[in-house]
């Protein structure tokens, strides 16, 4: 049960504590309200007449997916994830933002005489610094004339001014790149952006083109040599058989019988396959004369480019049907799927003129190669044994030959494909979004930098408050005076109009809010009265710890509002260097307190009327001085005859200050009473106080001039009068028992 108290407890202690965290904030905002408003509405101003002085800029944008473009066709119908270059991208990015490529759009937009890309002469301040620059260098500057290659200025800047406009970004991780142009004219904005991109794609299928073709020609040159060794080494195994008479090949060291049976098989064979041979070459022609399919050619049915450039046929028709069904025939990427299946259609008629020529070329090998056979059956009979040295020579030589027949075939092939690939026209590059037609000005963001300006003048505002607040600290609440003093809050007085007079207000308006105070300021002094609880007669000081806080008023209005309720009070002005009692009753003319400090006789007022207020004004000094006064026994006299006679008295004091009266003041008295003004007393200044002061005598704070429309005195005043409920019972029931509240002393004498 403890521990559940105790985490009950600290719950209870910590939203009390935000709770007042979030008081003291909302009441400092709402007291610096119109320094806020003001600084935010200032800067807003400011940031909205800047933006009116603003270049208008407008943003078109256009969207490209860039690939690694393929080394082949065959590249082209793979399938499969593809993971996204970033290498690749980011280099295609510089290459759009290059020099080359803004130097061909401006070339091509003739930009030159545009007037927001022409060189602007250069203001007073930078001509100032160019000479200034020139004096002080060593070497005197000279217009040297610029290379040949180089641009001129005018170029120049319209080239520095373009590359500050145009903004390349890549989506993400992805392949997708963003060109945004930014300048004061929307159509200039999106015609640069759509240039920009065409001038891309150019640069790219040029780059492609020329590759190829470079890759063609080295292949081109390197088959043309080993189709001489080719035929060298074919040569010099034909002379070497004719030299040696070796017609096919041998196992053994003689022709004989076994030798014509495989010399006719062989011819056999070859005749069969010449006719295999010369069919598919008429076939061939038939294809490419446009009578016959390609299909039926076994050659170009295994062939894998050919397989490979059908499937790339067949699905770039699919695409194209596809998109035909989707958007118009117009569209940009219709012709692109167009001129990509016409170029896989003209590699495919390639294909098969390589296929035909290869064929041809077999067929007359072919042809030599019967009739070579030929001969030899005719010579088979006559032929004698041939020494094993001549078949070793013989088999080299074959070997050397049929390893140049390969190495030339596979160049082939590859002058093939490079052949194709100079006429694949792949970029690689798509658009994705073309260039946009921008509408509004995207800069500048006017509402954005209002809102933001007005934020930053009401953070300054706030700032400076709180620099304010730090640098001289001041009490803006009642719980703070009642935290940071270790004190209770005697009452909360609100502020008087202007003409109003605390002593005329308790007379005059008995119900006001004024005088309820002043009533809660008096119960909860009588309450707290040392004096008064041991049986004698409240001496009471009203003091501030500055000037101009209101403590004479408070005093007036004390010393009335006990009057008021039957009491016999004495109010004393013992300020005796400004005299403000005396002034506001207007007695400063009347001999008073410095003639009875000076010895002077007194006698207090005798009546029967038991409300009585008598005024002691503070007199002449007469060059003496108060503390000299005061610290006579004649203010100890003086006040031990009043409270014989008084059932209260009240002191005005003056500010503490640096003043030593205050402190002899509080010896002569039983309770002290601080007088302070929220947002306006120096807390250093009120701690300096209560420690120039007898701290057992202090009876608590009074806070003046509290706007009655202000959240802070009506919650303390609530909270005032919730701690006097209890004594406020107290008297009602002593008043209703018979007794009456005055002092033993007044009983006394009754």
């Amino acid at each position: 049960m403890n521990g559940q108290t105790d985490l009950h407890q600290s719950a209870d202690s910590n939203a009390q504590t935000f709770a007042e965290v979030l008081r003291e904030t909302t009441r400092f905002l709402w007291k610096s309200r119109w320094r806020i408003l003001a600084y935010g509405f200032l800067f807003a101003s400011i940031a909205f007449y800047m933006t009116t002085r603003m270049d208008r800029l407008y943003k078109s944008s256009v969207q490209l997916m860039i690939e690694r473009p393929a080394t082949s066709p065959i590249e082209v119908g793979k399938s499969g994830l593809v993971l996204p270059d970033t290498g690749y991208v980011d280099g295609q990015i510089l290459l759009i933002e290059s020099d080359d490529t803004l130097s061909r759009v401006i070339t091509k937009l003739d930009l030159l005489d545009e007037p927001g890309f022409q060189s602007q002469q250069p203001g007073l301040f930078t001509q100032s610094v160019r000479w200034v620059k020139s004096t002080l260098s060593a070497t005197p500057q000279t217009n040297t004339p610029l290379p040949a290659n180089v641009p001129d200025k005018k170029t120049l800047s319209a080239l520095k001014i373009l590359r500050e406009a145009v903004f390349v970004s890549r989506e993400g991780d992805t392949n997708v790149v963003s060109i945004d142009v930014r300048t004061v004219s929307p159509r200039l904005a999106h015609t640069i952006a759509d240039t920009l991109a065409g001038v891309y794609t150019e640069i790219r299928l040029e780059q492609r083109q020329s590759q190829a073709r470079e890759l063609s020609g080295w292949i081109d040159a390197r088959a043309g040599e080993l189709r001489a060794q080719v035929t060298q080494a074919e040569a010099a195994v034909t002379q070497f058989r004719i030299d040696n008479n070796l017609i096919g090949e041998f196992d053994g060291p003689t022709l004989g019988d076994q030798r014509l049976v495989e010399l006719n098989a062989e011819l056999i064979r070859s005749r069969a396959e010449l006719a295999q041979k010369m069919a598919s070459f008429e076939l061939a022609k038939g294809v490419l004369a446009g009578n016959t399919d390609a299909s039926s050619i076994p050659e170009v049915q295994t062939s894998v480019i050919y397989t490979a450039l059908r499937e790339q046929q067949l699905e770039q028709q699919r695409r194209a049907q596809e998109a035909t069904l989707l958007s118009s025939s117009d569209n940009p990427r219709v012709n692109q799927i167009l001129r990509r299946l016409a170029a896989i259609e003209d590699q495919m008629t390639g294909e098969i003129a390589r296929i035909t020529e290869v064929l041809a070329n077999e067929t007359e090998t072919l042809q030599s190669r019967i009739r070579l056979l030929q001969a030899e059956v005719a010579k088979a009979s006559q032929q004698s044994e041939v020494e094993t040295r001549s078949q070793a020579e013989l088999r080299d030589l074959e070997r050397i030959a049929e390893a140049y027949r390969q190495r030339h075939e596979r160049y082939l092939n590859n002058a093939g494909i490079a052949t194709e690939l100079s006429t694949f026209a792949s970029s690689g590059t798509q658009i994705i979004s073309a260039a946009t037609w921008p509408l509004l000005p995207f800069y500048p963001p006017t509402k954005v930098l209002v809102i933001l300006s007005f934020l930053l003048g009401a953070a300054i505002a706030v700032v400076q408050s709180l620099l304010r607040d730090i640098l001289r600290p001041r009490f803006t609440s009642i719980a703070q005076v009642e935290r940071d003093l270790g004190m209770k809050v005697l009452s909360v007085l609100p502020t008087l109009e202007e003409g109003q007079k605390a002593q005329n207000v308790i007379n005059e308006e008995p119900f006001s809010l004024f005088t309820d105070a002043t009533s809660v300021l008096r119960q909860n002094l009588w309450s707290k009265s040392v004096a008064r609880r041991s049986g004698e007669t409240p001496v009471v000081l009203i003091t501030s710890a500055c000037e101009t806080e209101g403590k004479t008023s408070i005093a007036a209005a004390l010393a009335t509002s006990a009057s008021s309720s039957g009491q016999k009070v004495m109010l004393v002005d013992t300020d005796l260097r400004y005299a403000g009692l005396s002034e506001i009753y207007k007695l400063d003319d009347q001999e008073g307190l410095c003639e009875i400090l000076q010895g002077q006789s007194w006698s207090p007022v005798k009546a029967d009327d038991s409300s009585i207020l008598d005024i002691v004004p503070a007199g002449k000094l007469n060059g003496r001085q108060p503390s000299d006064l005061l610290s006579g026994p004649q203010l100890r006299n003086f006040i031990a005859t009043a409270r014989a006679h008084y059932d209260l008295v009240v002191l005005d004091s003056p500010p503490v200050a640096h003043l030593a009266d205050t402190a002899i003041l509080a010896d002569r008295s039983t309770d002290i009473a601080l007088v302070l003004q929220l947002n306006s007393t120096s807390v250093e200044a009120v701690r300096s106080t209560i420690q120039r002061l007898p701290r057992r005598r202090i009876a608590g704070a009074i806070v003046n001039a509290v706007s009655p429309s202000d959240k802070a005195g009506i919650w303390s005043n609530a909270g005032v009068y919730a701690a006097t409920y209890k004594q406020s019972a107290k008297l009602y029931q002593l008043h209703n028992t018979g007794d009456d509240l005055q002092t033993p002393d007044r009983r006394e004498k009754s």
